[in-house]
Order: structure tokens, then C-alpha cells, then sequence
């Protein structure tokens, strides 16, 4: 007995609470492990430029094929020429730097005002409007829009004496004329201008005279005071004189002083009569200022005598000989006189002496202080001489600098020279063919990268089953190819496997042709589906997968329909295998096999009476396959699918012998909780994901989500929107299952998103399980607002001959243009 009892004011068929508010993160270019928000994933950058290769290649070729056409029109229609000629504005051969201030240079430099050579503002004046008006009035242009058109230059920073004056324009042989007007132009004011500049010297220059003579006369009249005033011509001269006078006079000094010197060592031994009388005799001769009278001079001769002649009494005579006696007695009588008359003549000398040193040092220190006063003047004299220099130096360089420039004036000689005559080159300049080519290149590059990375921002979806892998760092279990036999299936609610048995058996109503593209499509899909469970059997070789449940980031990925499939395949393939539908919100396995829903597994949860063999239906024709649908919506399918009942039932299934392989088929793992549930129970959990269909950041967070709830996950499953443009060969047979897509209809195995609508409405995807079956439109298949919507996108889309969809009026213009730009979007993006 069934407990399925709706609560008052509650829907039987959905309860708002069992859906899961889930936060989708846009991922963008980050891989499955966490990134800094400033972190820039170069890679991921560099893979999309890869996957818009076509989008960069043919915009970055526009805008440089673009560019090249530009060139070439400007190049034709408004080339650019230019000319040029050379300007020499300093004398190489002059090597007087000025500077020194001998000779006039000072005044002549101060006079012309040419202390520096500022060639920057040379140019500014050069390219000046003022100087340039004349010329323009004379052809008729603008003074701006010739400055604009001439450009000055130096050739290095180093030789600033030449300047590289360059003209363009766009008649050569105009431009050629005033080229060469402009240079007589330039030779003109560099005359005009050296002539007012020596006019201005020569008047600056006599304006100074008058007060550099006035300077040098009162210099002169400083210089005559200062000789009145102290006596003198030559202060320097006559200090030296002063010098070696004084001199002389210590020198007499020092010789007095001697001389006094002796005089009392003389006196001193005649007062102890150790001087005899020949030395005295001596002294005196020795000594300048000793003198004897001739009194004394007769005692001393007396004396020496009396000496003499008892020295030779003795020799002869006895001493007591009255002889020697006598010579004795006459000697005691005469050496007290003549010592009183020596001390009188050695004191007299003494006295003169005295007088004369005294003398000659009071001559000495006047000659000192005389001389100590000679620096001061010399120093003050010099200083007058130095100024009058100065003064005589400066009137002079004056007076040469003013005859030197009245020389000049009467000149008429240019200082400038052209040493590079005024050409043309015949050729252009602008535009530049390979700077304009390189720019475009540049720029060429810069646009594609940009609009590719701008496009796969906007088509942010996966495109083909390598990115996935990739991206998501999962083992790629299959790939499904597009088929367009399954266009429509879930809108049109159809009854799948007849009608696939039809379109692959019965081929009366069909040309060969689509016969045979009909049978190439069903071998691919089986082929697709028989590698499919090759992958699924070797994920585990201790012991094989016995129940895996499959799910998607979003509603109608084609989850139902590849569960279909691949059970049919596996039946065919002499497999046992049992299709449960848990998707016990918004089942569809009923339709697509033809069965009916009245049992299933919600009431084998419920009900006690319930088994689940009584609930498995067989699906008509094939012997192997067998289906237990989701039966009656349950109020609370989250509590039923994490019951332990649900736990038991699985097991139940897997070790009853009768089946294989037990497949599920879930909701959408983002937003609700029941495929996690049933992968919980299950062997492993695979993740479908449809190429060109939903957002690369959706995948993600499903495989993050999974991995949270502890599910296994075993590997992910792709299935594509579009034809891929590539062909597959068997032995000799060739065939190519991207040839046979007719239309832009870009289906994919239960999905209906087009292209550009790669940023898919999660909250339109969630609201399909939100709306009650009575609710959408049509039927009771469960069509979500977005489904409906995008098909009736679809059926504004031609088909491939060139017709609506609805086949009974032509789309108008705007139609075709917006199917071609879909061509050509599709072709870009593949």
C-alpha cells in the first residue's frame, strides 16, 4: 500500500525544501586547485588562445591586412615626402675658446652675448612663427603649419656646431622650392642677426669706455698720493736698502763688542802685572782702539830695554853682581809707572768704545723700525699697481674689441654655411611600409588575442573532450559523438528505441544517401558506448563495477538518453543489465522506453508489500535489459534515496545474480543532494558533461561537490553538441561523421542549448525541477522556461537547404544574415 500522502497545502509532487541552495563559483580560467584571486592562470590563458586559434588567426590577419590596406591607400592617395639640407653654425677651424680675458675676448663675448651655445633654443627659434611668417606669406601658408612641417636636429649630442634641418611635404617640387627659400631664409637672419648683435656690441662697448678711463685716471692720481705722502718711487727697492744698511751696522756692533771685550781682558792682566811689557806691546798693535802717547811709548821702550839688558847681565853676571843689581832696581822703578800709564791708556779705549757700540746700536734700531714699515707700503703700493693694471688691461682689450668690431661691421660676410645642399628624396616617407606593417602585426596580435580571449570569456563552455580531461584532472571514460538522429527526442517526447529500430531497419522512404548516413551514425554511437564500458570495466580489476549511477551539472545534458543507449548497447553486447530511473522528481526513462510508470522505485521504497521484482519491467525486444522507472513522485525524495532501505535495495540488486550491471540515472548534482545520495550506495559515480553546452566553472564545482560528500567518483563522460570537423577510417572504408550535420541545430543527446548561449541560467536550469509537471509546456515531459525558450530560438534556425524550420514560409533577411553570422560564429569557434 502506497504511503505517498501529500501534507495539507503541500504538492504532491514537489517540496520546495529537498532543493539545496548551492553558491556556483565562477572558476574562470583556475584550475581544480585554489588560486590566489590575484593569481592569473597563464596556462589557462594559453589554452584558451589555442581553443579560439581560428577567432585570433583570422582577426589579428584582418586588422593586419587592414592595416596593409591603409598603407597602401595613404601611400597612393596622400603620400608624405621630405628634404633636408645642412646647416654649419660654428667656425671648426677656429680654436680660440675665449675665457682668458687677454686680448678683449672677455668684452667681446660680453658684447655679442655669446657667453654659451644653447642649441635647443637656436632650434625654438628657428622653428618660431615670427621668423617663419615672411616665408609663408611668400607661399602662401600658414606660419604653425609650416613650423609643424620642418623639424631641426643635431646629429649628436657630442657635434652641436651642425644642424639637420628636414622640410616634408606633399608636392616635391613645391617643397623643393621652399626648401631652398628656407635656407636662404636662415643664411639671411644669421647675417641680420650678427650685424645687429656687433651693433648692439659696438654700442655697449662705447657706453663702457668713458668709465674704464675714469677708473684708470683715478688710479693713477691714488698711485702719485701715495709716493708724496711717504717719499718714495719704489717701496720694494728701497727696502732693500734699508735692509743691508742695517745690516752692516749689526755687524759693527758685534765687531765693537769684541773689541771691548779684549780691552778688559788687557786690563784685568795688567792689574795682576801678568802682562809683561811685550805683551802690552802686543795688545796694542791687536787691539783698534788701544793708543799709548809718546811718553808711555819711551817708558815702554825704556823698560823693554832695561829687560833686555838684565836678561843678558845675567846670562853674564852673578845675580848678587851689582851689575844685575842695578839692571834689577831700575826695572822696580820703571813697571809701576809704565803699569799706571797702561791701565790710563786701556781705560780711555775702554771709554771710546763704549761710546762708539752705543752709537752704532742706536743706529741699528732705527734702521730695524725704518724697515718694519716697508711691508704696509709695499703691500698698499702694489695693491694700486694691481687695480691700475686691471684698469689699463680692460680700457685696452676695449679699445681692441671696439676697433675689431667696427672691422666686422664693414664685412658682410654670413656666419652660417649650408654644407649640405636643399634635396629631396623622390621617394616617401609616410606612410612607412614597415613600420606601419609592423604596427599592424602588433596591433594585429593584440586584437586577436583580445577577441579571443574576449569570445571564450563569452563562450566560456568546453569544445572538445580533451579540455575536459584537462581541466578537471579526470580520467575520460567515453566520448559520445553528435547524432542528428537525436535531435528533438526529449521536446517531441518520442518513443526512442522504436523509433531508432525504424530509422536504422526500415530505409524504403529514404534515398541511399541518408540510408547510409543513418547507418554511420548508429555504428558510431555504438562504438562510442561499447568504449564507454571497456573504460567502465578496467577502472576496477580486482572486482568489476556492479551498480554506477550517472549524473551531470545541470538538467538536460542528455543524462536519460545516454543511459538508454548505453544499456541498450550492453544488451546487445549479451549484457545483463538493469536501467533504474532515481530520478524521483522529474522522471523520463518511462517515455523513452515505452513503459509505464504506475510501479517503480519509489513505491519499492515506500511500500512493505512492494518488491522490486514485482516493480522491474522487461523493455520490449530486447531479452537482457530490463527497467525499474521512478514510479509515483515521492514528497521528500532526498529522505527516500539516503534511506537504508535504498542501501539494502542496491545491495539486493548487485548480489542477486540476475543483472550485470545496475545503472541509475540521477538529477543534476548541482542543486540537489540525490545524486550524491545514490552514488553513496553505488560502486562509483560518473559525471557527464556536454561539450559547447554548460559553463567550465559548473563542472568544476560538481567534481568539488562530489568529492565533499565522499561519493566515488569514477571519471567523467562527454557527449558532444556539434559535429566535429574530423573523419575516422576502418580498414578501407572512410567516413566522417562531421560531414553529416545538417543545419545549426546544435543539439546534443538530451540537451537544447544553442550556440551563444554558452552562459547558461543555472537558476532557469533549477526552476525545471521547481515547476510542477501541469506547469510546463508541452506536455508532461517537464520542460523547463529555458528549454521552451531555446527552442523557439531553434526554430528561427535554417535548416541546411535553406529553409525555416517550420517549413511552410521563407525566413526573411534578417533571418539569413543571422543564420550566415551563426556559420561563421560556429566556424570559428570549431
Amino acid at each position: 500500500m502506497s504511503n505517498l500522502v501529500a501534507a495539507p497545502g503541500q504538492s504532491p509532487d514537489f517540496e520546495p525544501r529537498t532543493i539545496e541552495a548551492v553558491r556556483v563559483r565562477d572558476l574562470g580560467s583556475a584550475t581544480v586547485d585554489n588560486l590566489s584571486d590575484d593569481d592569473i592562470d597563464w596556462r589557462e590563458l594559453w589554452r584558451a588562445l589555442l581553443r579560439r586559434k581560428k577567432l585570433v588567426t583570422v582577426v589579428a590577419g584582418g586588422v593586419i591586412v587592414l592595416a596593409a590596406v591603409n598603407t597602401a591607400f595613404q601611400r597612393i592617395t596622400s603620400p608624405v615626402y621630405q628634404g633636408s639640407f645642412r646647416l654649419l653654425i660654428t667656425d671648426p677651424f677656429n680654436s680660440k675658446n675665449g675665457g682668458s680675458g687677454v686680448g678683449g675676448t672677455v668684452f667681446e663675448r660680453l658684447a655679442i652675448n655669446t657667453t654659451s651655445n644653447d642649441t635647443p633654443t637656436l632650434i625654438e627659434v628657428l622653428r618660431s612663427p615670427l621668423l617663419l611668417r615672411p616665408l609663408a606669406d611668400q607661399f602662401d601658408l600658414s606660419a604653425d603649419d609650416l613650423s609643424r612641417r620642418i623639424s631641426i636636429k643635431t646629429r649628436s649630442k657630442e657635434s652641436k656646431g651642425v644642424l639637420i634641418v628636414n622640410l616634408t611635404g606633399r608636392n616635391p617640387s613645391e617643397s623643393q622650392r621652399l626648401l631652398k627659400a628656407l635656407s636662404s631664409t636662415y643664411l639671411q637672419a644669421a647675417l641680420e642677426e650678427r650685424r645687429r648683435r656687433l651693433s648692439d656690441g659696438l654700442a655697449f662697448l662705447n657706453k663702457q669706455a668713458p668709465s674704464l678711463q675714469s677708473k684708470v685716471d683715478q688710479i693713477q692720481g691714488e698711485l702719485a698720493d701715495f709716493r708724496t705722502r711717504y717719499s718714495l718711487l719704489e717701496p720694494t727697492a728701497e727696502a732693500g736698502a734699508l735692509k743691508s744698511r742695517e745690516t752692516d751696522k749689526a755687524a759693527m756692533v758685534l765687531e765693537l763688542e769684541a773689541e771691548r771685550s779684549r780691552l778688559i781682558k788687557v786690563r784685568s792682566e795688567i792689574s795682576r802685572g801678568t802682562l809683561t811689557a811685550r805683551g802690552f806691546q802686543e795688545a796694542i798693535g791687536s787691539s783698534g782702539g788701544l793708543t799709548v802717547s809718546d811718553v808711555d811709548q819711551s817708558l815702554l821702550q825704556q823698560l823693554l830695554k832695561v829687560e833686555t839688558e838684565l836678561a843678558g847681565a845675567r846670562s853674564r853676571y852673578t845675580p848678587g853682581s851689582s851689575m844685575v843689581q842695578g839692571l834689577e832696581e831700575r826695572l822696580k822703578q820703571l813697571r809701576p809707572l809704565l803699569r799706571q800709564n797702561q791701565l790710563e791708556a786701556v781705560d780711555a779705549a775702554l771709554s771710546l768704545n763704549t761710546g762708539r757700540l752705543a752709537t752704532a746700536r742706536t743706529q741699528q734700531a732705527t734702521l730695524n723700525r725704518q724697515f718694519l714699515q716697508q711691508p704696509g707700503l709695499i703691500k698698499q703700493y702694489e695693491a694700486v699697481q694691481q687695480r691700475l693694471g686691471i684698469a689699463k688691461r680692460n680700457l685696452l682689450g676695449l679699445e681692441s674689441a671696439r676697433e675689431k668690431f667696427q672691422l666686422e661691421m664693414a664685412q658682410r660676410t654670413v656666419p652660417w654655411r649650408v654644407i649640405a645642399e636643399p634635396t629631396f628624396n623622390p621617394n616617401p616617407i609616410k606612410p612607412s611600409v614597415p613600420k606601419n606593417l609592423a604596427l599592424g602585426t602588433v596591433l594585429g596580435l593584440v586584437a586577436g588575442a583580445a577577441a579571443g580571449l574576449l569570445r571564450d570569456r563569452m563562450d566560456h563552455v568546453f569544445h572538445h573532450p580533451g579540455e575536459v580531461k584537462d581541466d578537471l584532472g579526470l580520467p575520460l571514460l567515453g566520448y559520445i559523438p553528435h547524432v542528428d538522429f537525436f535531435k528533438g527526442v526529449r521536446e517531441d517526447k518520442r518513443f526512442l528505441l522504436q523509433d531508432l529500430d525504424k530509422s536504422v531497419t526500415s530505409d524504403s522512404d529514404d534515398d541511399p544517401a541518408t540510408a547510409k548516413k543513418r547507418r554511420y551514425q548508429r555504428f558510431f554511437y555504438q562504438e562510442a558506448f561499447r568504449n564507454l564500458f571497456t573504460s567502465i570495466r578496467f577502472l576496477n580489476s580486482d572486482q568489476p563495477l556492479r551498480s554506477i549511477a550517472l549524473t551531470s551539472s545541470l538538467p538536460a545534458e542528455g543524462k536519460s538518453l545516454i543511459n538508454v543507449l548505453l544499456a541498450k548497447t550492453l544488451s546487445e553486447m549479451g549484457q545483463r543489465v538493469l536501467l533504474i530511473d532515481a530520478d524521483l522528481r522529474k522522471p523520463q526513462m518511462h517515455v523513452r522506453l515505452g513503459l509505464n510508470n504506475l510501479s517503480g522505485l519509489s513505491n519499492v521504497l515506500t511500500e512493505d508489500d512492494q518488491t522490486w521484482r514485482d516493480a522491474v519491467q522487461s523493455v520490449p525486444g530486447y531479452d537482457n535489459w530490463s527497467a525499474l522507472t521512478a514510479g509515483r513522485r515521492p514528497p521528500d525524495p532526498t529522505r527516500l534515496l539516503s534511506s537504508n532501505r535504498m542501501r539494502a535495495l542496491v545491495n539486493e540488486l548487485v548480489q542477486c545474480g540476475q543483472f550485470d550491471l545496475v545503472l541509475f540515472d540521477t538529477p543534476p548534482v548541482l542543486g540537489l543532494a540525490d545524486a550524491a545520495l545514490v552514488a553513496e550506495h553505488c560502486d562509483g559515480l560518473m559525471l557527464l558533461v556536454s561539450l559547447d553546452r554548460v559553463d567550465r566553472s559548473l563542472p568544476k564545482e560538481s567534481v568539488s561537490r562530489i568529492r565533499s560528500s565522499g561519493a566515488p567518483l569514477l571519471g567523467i563522460v562527454t557527449n558532444d553538441l556539434k559535429p566535429q570537423k574530423q573523419s575516422h577510417s576502418y580498414g578501407d572504408e572512410k567516413y566522417g561523421y562531421g560531414k553529416y550535420r545538417y543545419g545549426n541545430y546544435g543539439y546534443v543527446y538530451g540537451g537544447y542549448g544553442g550556440y551563444g548561449y554558452a552562459a547558461y541560467d543555472t537558476s532557469a536550469a533549477y526552476a525545471y525541477y521547481a515547476n510542477d509537471e501541469e506547469e510546463t509546456q508541452p506536455g508532461d515531459n517537464g520542460d523547463s522556461a529555458a528549454a521552451v525558450t531555446t527552442r523557439k530560438r531553434r526554430s528561427l534556425q535554417p535548416s541546411n537547404n535553406g529553409s525555416g524550420t517550420d517549413g511552410d514560409k521563407a525566413p526573411n533577411l534578417r533571418d539569413r544574415w543571422r543564420a550566415q553570422l551563426q556559420r561563421l560564429m560556429t566556424w570559428l569557434d570549431n
